[in-house]
């Protein structure tokens, strides 16, 4: 059977990756649609079907994408969805080597992200008020949040730079509380802190209370 250019072997790699493409994109538009509705009308008024509208898709693509609407809102919070300067940072963290740009960088990726999903955040952050489905969703967020701040630890003490007389549990327990959505929350929601104060405070918290000292400062 003779072969026409567009059933050739050679041609499905294209045509896999151009789908991939257009996949990935609609993803990407269905996740921008659901932040916007989620955070005008609210998660329990925001339905599938006013996505799905308002993103010119059927409800049954994100259904097929991404499952639920909690499922969905899990996406929407999840950092691989962040826009590129916070992926950026979030990669910086991965190779610097100084400790403490290293922890710089995690108060200013904590900053960045609850400035760009405090308001979902909220939902979560009132799951049982608003809809008991979300209450697995916000101990989803927990916990990965803090197997990032496990991961951190780990590198600070493989580094030999993590302050003594901190245990590798306290250490992760300090982190994540201090990094918290709520401590965000009560300063720059509450206090009305201004979003630079609240980094460069969490910034030389994270320094004094997680890193040994240089060697000039223990000899003072």
């Amino acid at each position: 059977m003779k072969q026409t250019p567009e059933s050739s072997p050679n041609r499905r790699p294209y045509h896999s990756r151009v789908r991939q493409r257009q996949a990935e994109a609609t993803r990407q538009h269905i996740l921008a649609v659901a932040r916007e509705l989620f955070e005008q009308q609210g998660y329990t008024t925001t339905t599938i079907e006013a996505i799905a509208e308002r993103a010119d898709v059927s409800p049954k693509t994100i259904a097929a994408t991404f499952g639920s609407k909690p499922a969905l809102l899990a996406a929407v919070i999840n950092p691989e969805t962040f826009s590129s300067p916070l992926k950026r940072l979030i990669e910086e963290v991965r190779v610097t080597e100084d400790p403490s740009r290293l922890v710089s960088l995690v108060a200013q990726i904590t900053r960045r992200a609850y400035e760009t999903l405090g308001s979902v955040l909220e939902l979560v952050r009132t799951a049982d008020a608003v809809a008991p489905e979300l209450a697995d969703l916000a101990t989803q967020i927990e916990t990965r949040r803090r197997d990032n701040q496990a991961r951190l630890i780990v590198a600070l003490e493989r580094k030999g730079v993590l302050r003594s007389g901190l245990s590798f549990e306290e250490a992760i327990d300090a982190l994540w509380v201090l990094t918290s959505y709520e401590l965000y929350r009560m300063l720059v929601g509450k206090q009305h802190w201004q979003p630079d104060r609240y980094e460069v405070w969490l910034a030389q918290l994270l320094v004094q209370q997680f890193l040994a000292p240089a060697p000039d400062d223990r000899s003072r």
